[in-house]
């Protein structure tokens, strides 16, 4: 995939002045002009590479950094936003990631990155993820989250694969009830717990 409108592909076939020709096949190849960056799911802000995924539209799908599985462009900057339910949490699951960069992945190290954040601006909760790494997966505080995807002009890796969810908040649930109740024929016992009476009921 090209950086921009242009891409020039060159073949250029050679064999040594004293050895015999060897004939090859060559190649063949299918060739595309996108305006989505290769990435097939969400809904395209115009022709930016920005990509709305909704709660309402779809409980849970998968994202993909430009061109992936192929190697990502330079000097890309994608925003996939994530709009929940009042109750709704985001869960980003990365199932690969090869984003090419080193150590903490700030300016200073030329890095490739991916950026969370609960906000639309930056979130200092979250470090800056790069490298290659194992499966791993990152979650949002409420119904809003961000993830960003940074390339420089340096150079190119496969990029990052992730399922997202959008999940319930579990919330903790405190027992008020002063009574627990099971249809019953006989009482056989009474447990006071906590300054509360727990009447206990089993049908002989």
């Amino acid at each position: 995939m090209s950086s921009g409108p242009k891409i020039v592909l060159q073949f250029v076939g050679k064999h040594p002045t004293f050895e015999p020709k060897i004939s090859f096949y060559g190649f063949k190849a299918e060739y595309k002009f996108l305006t989505n960056y290769g990435i097939i799911t969400g809904q395209q802000m115009g022709n930016n590479c920005t990509f709305i995924f909704n709660s309402t539209d779809k409980k849970s799908g998968w994202l993909g950094s430009p061109n992936f599985p192929g190697y990502y462009p330079q000097n890309m900057n994608c925003d996939y936003l994530f709009y929940g339910e009042p109750e709704e949490k985001i869960i980003i699951r990365f199932t690969y990631f090869d984003v090419e960069g080193i150590g903490t992945c700030e300016y200073l190290t030329a890095s490739d990155y991916v950026e969370f954040s609960n906000y639309m601006s930056t979130d200092r909760k979250y470090t800056k993820y790069c490298g290659k790494r194992d499966k791993f997966e990152v979650r949002s505080d409420g119904r809003f989250f961000r993830v960003t995807f940074f390339s420089n002009d340096r150079f190119e890796k496969s990029g990052f694969r992730a399922l997202y969810d959008f999940e319930i908040k579990h919330t903790p649930v405190e027992n008020t009830s002063t009574q627990s109740f099971v249809s019953t024929n006989k009482c056989v016992g009474m447990v006071s717990t906590n300054s509360h009476l727990l009447i206990i009921y089993i049908i002989l």
